[in-house]
């Protein structure tokens, strides 16, 4: 009998056990939630195989009361939805289930204590998948399946909470990298309620604002499987299941349109010359001419009245004549970054400019006064990250040089009436706030006004038409104290606000603002000639942008009056390899003076063209990719012809040897190619110094003096008919006028002699690179 009773009881715990366990599904995903809230398992139904990383948590969902992460211990499944109970705070999470064919999605819509939960996590997922992590979009693939996870509104953040604001500094959190692979995971915080956190890693205990009704509730994901070819195409569908953002181009998604990610062209447009910039970029086969500095001020976002003396209309014109060349006007902005001449500036200051604490004064302030006593200095004293030293009382911005360190706590040597605001007597007891600021001569928004910034720019591009924008400085939403919420919502409201497609990039990449984004172009041409301006950092992007589904872009190049057809070809070799977008920085007076204008912009076409319809073979896109080849590439009535260039490399540097004995170097190659000009590149290599009157000879027979005094980074760049000199950056600096003409490069053998005088102990090493174009590789029509 007890026999008896002992095996029934058995029965009757794997019957409620069996019960207990909580079996989602999706067409390619089947989901299981034991009875103690942990997800136990993330099953391929196709395969059976469990991509769940075993002996590691993964709760559904972790609350945060006081400080402290707590984990459910009990979940139920009921008419959709799972309860979870959290013993030691005395919470109840219930979470809304919705299983789709294509996804599964969480909503978390009530909790018993919502006011006592300050923040929610989701995860983390740990699976065993560890080929390719998206970090951003929230993906993780291992050749054949896929796991992905997608935050469904801006107050789901996609991320590792990290800090109190939900600022995340990576580029991205929602898919990490673990030892057993990966781990997927998303939060949300509590904005309902006025707290302190430290913004942008540097403002400590910066009051912020409650955001009326903007608790945990309504917190939702989304987890999909599926394989890994399908990704793309399944996040689309859950974007228009779920109303997430979803941007079209001529009635297609916007990530699988041709026209996402197509190279573009900055420039100084004005109503004058529109319509020749309009036709250089039309040459280069580019998809827009985007202004890159349109504003007399940023926020109110009002247009320079010397290149747009009709404002938004003049603008509007503008737009009208690139549309009937199928070209868009972009316009370049720092997002939330507010100019010191606006409006919400001077001549009367908005009260909700950002500031990063405050105090009250504790003596009265005539119009003069230029020691201002206060009541803390706490928040005065952090001047490290501030250039403005700029603070607000009523209606007047001040600037001081620095507050005392003991009390009473003074402001000192203030500058009253700053930015265009009328000094003030102001009253003991009235507010002092230290405005936040950037070192572009800016102050920044709260959350609020930040949002009324979107509601500006939304405007502008509905009166204008104008439709492309970056999100530049996307960052300085760190000003509200809200983290990535603030990134994302300045972004989701541009986005809506905005009635036309408006192509976008960023400085940031973010989660949810990937369904907006179109592109993300890094790569500034300001430090260096077309190979050297953060030529690494180009390049090391790609894998970044391949693995989170983005276009390959390769950031911004600079056209100078003195840009050659060498560095062009260089630029679209990189494009061609990687299939990529770009840049290219190109001004009116440039544009106009450089004499190779129209071939240079020809090439860029050809280029485009040409990777654009796949032309050439996996070997070819691979050595396009490498930055150490130079190509070139023509099209006739036979094809397409890809000529190789090959380099010879040599180095010289300073020896020590005996009176007398000769110091040059000797080195030796092999033309196998066609006779063909002389084309060199000597660079001299080193942070500083100089190097006087270097010489080569050729073969024997034919010496090329090159007087004068050369510093570290110059170059000397010889194409067989002209030699010029270059800076460290890329800048024509001078022709060195030749005295005969120079020799051609035969077939065969060839011998160089070259030196220099050393003029001091900081050495450089002369880098001389020889080039020879090699036969063409013929690629059929």
């Amino acid at each position: 009998m007890k026999k008896l009773i002992l095996i029934t009881v058995t029965l009757l715990i794997q019957v409620f056990d069996a019960s207990a366990q909580i079996n989602l599904k999706t067409n390619d995903l089947n989901l299981t939630v034991s009875q103690t809230g942990q997800v136990t398992a993330m099953l391929n139904p196709a395969t059976g195989k469990n991509y769940l990383a075993k002996g590691e948590k993964a709760p559904l969902l972790r609350i945060r009361t006081s400080g402290e992460w707590e984990e459910p211990s009990q979940a139920s499944f009921k008419s959709g939805i799972i309860t979870l109970n959290y013993p030691v705070s005395r919470q109840t999470a219930e979470i809304k289930v919705g299983q789709h064919k294509t996804h599964l999605v969480f909503e978390l819509v009530r909790l018993n204590g919502k006011d006592r939960v300050n923040a929610v996590a989701w995860g983390s997922y740990p699976t065993i998948i560890g080929q390719t992590i998206g970090e951003v979009v929230g993906v993780v693939r291992d050749g054949a399946y896929a796991i992905g996870l997608q935050s469904l509104n801006v107050k789901t953040i996609g991320g590792v909470l990290k800090n109190s604001g939900g600022a995340d500094d990576s580029r991205g959190s929602v898919a990490v990298s673990q030892p057993y692979g990966s781990s997927l995971q998303a939060f949300s915080l509590d904005r309902s309620t006025a707290r302190k956190v430290t913004a942008w890693g540097q403002y400590p205990e910066m009051p912020v604002n409650a955001i009326p009704n903007e608790t945990n509730l309504g917190s939702k994901i989304a987890l999909f499987g599926c394989a890994e070819s399908q990704v793309l195409s399944r996040i689309g569908v859950i974007e228009v299941a779920e109303g997430l953002p979803h941007p079209l181009i001529d009635g297609v998604w916007h990530k699988q349109s041709p026209e996402t990610g197509r190279a573009y062209m900055i420039s100084d447009f004005d109503e004058k010359n529109i319509d020749s910039l309009l036709d250089y970029a039309k040459q280069a086969g580019l998809m827009s001419v985007y202004h890159e500095s349109p504003f007399q001020s940023w926020g109110h976002f009002v247009l320079n009245p010397t290149s747009f003396p009709n404002g938004n209309a003049g603008m509007k014109t503008c737009v009208e004549k690139a549309s009937k060349k199928g070209l868009r006007i972009g316009v370049h902005t720092l997002s939330t970054f507010i100019n010191t001449n606006d409006p919400y500036v001077t001549p009367v200051p908005d009260k909700q400019l950002a500031e990063t604490g405050s105090s009250i004064l504790t003596e009265n302030v005539t119009a003069s006064t230029t020691e201002i006593t206060v009541e803390s200095n706490q928040y005065f004293k952090n001047i490290k990250p501030s250039t403005l030293h700029a603070v607000r009382i009523g209606e007047e911005i001040i600037r001081f040089r620095d507050v005392t360190a003991e009390a009473p706590f003074k402001l000192l040597d203030c500058q009253r009436g700053a930015y265009g605001t009328k000094a003030s007597v102001h009253s003991k007891g009235e507010a002092a706030g230290m405005l936040m600021d950037y070192p572009y001569n800016t102050l920044f928004p709260n959350f609020a006004l930040q949002q009324e910034i979107a509601g500006n720019l939304g405007r502008f591009f509905n009166e204008t038409g104008v439709s492309q924008m970056d999100f530049d400085g996307h960052e300085g939403c760190y000003s509200s104290g809200e983290g990535d919420y603030g990134i994302q919502a300045f972004a989701e409201k541009v986005f809506k606000d905005t009635k036309h497609t408006l192509v976008n990039g960023t400085s940031r990449s973010s989660h949810y603002y990937w369904h907006i984004c179109h592109y993300w172009n890094w790569g500034e041409p300001w430090y260096g000639g077309f190979r050297e301006s953060q030529g690494d950092y180009r390049l090391e992007n790609q894998p970044f942008l391949e693995r989170n589904y983005m276009p390959n872009m390769l950031g911004w190049f600079l056209l100078s009056s003195t840009t050659t057809s060498e560095d062009i070809e260089w630029m679209m070799a990189r494009a061609a390899g990687y299939n990529a977008g770009f840049a290219l920085v190109a001004r009116y007076k440039n544009l106009q003076k450089n004499p190779n204008t129209a071939q240079l912009l020809g090439l860029i076409k050809l280029w485009q063209e040409a990777y654009r319809t796949k032309i050439f073979s996996a070997d070819q896109l691979t050595r396009l990719k490498n930055p150490e080849n130079d190509f070139h590439l023509e099209r006739n009535n036979e094809g397409w012809k890809l000529y190789p260039f090959k380099k010879f490399k040599f180095e010289h540097s300073k020896q020590v040897l005996q009176p007398g004995q000769p110091t040059f170097s000797e080195w030796t190659f092999v033309n196998n190619n066609a006779e063909q000009p002389l084309n060199f590149t000597l660079t001299f290599m080193g942070k500083e110094g100089t190097i006087n009157n270097p010489w080569l000879e050729l073969d024997g027979y034919f010496k090329l003096e090159l007087p004068g005094e050369y510093e570290a980074g110059n170059s000397i760049v010889c194409n067989g008919t002209s030699i010029k000199i270059y800076n460290s950056k890329g800048g024509f600096k001078k022709e060195i006028p030749l005295k005969q003409a120079l020799p051609s490069l035969k077939t065969g053998k060839h011998t160089i002699k070259f030196d220099c005088e050393f003029t001091d102990e900081k050495e450089l090493t002369n880098r001389f690179i020889v080039k020879t174009i090699s036969a063409a590789e013929i690629i059929a029509k």
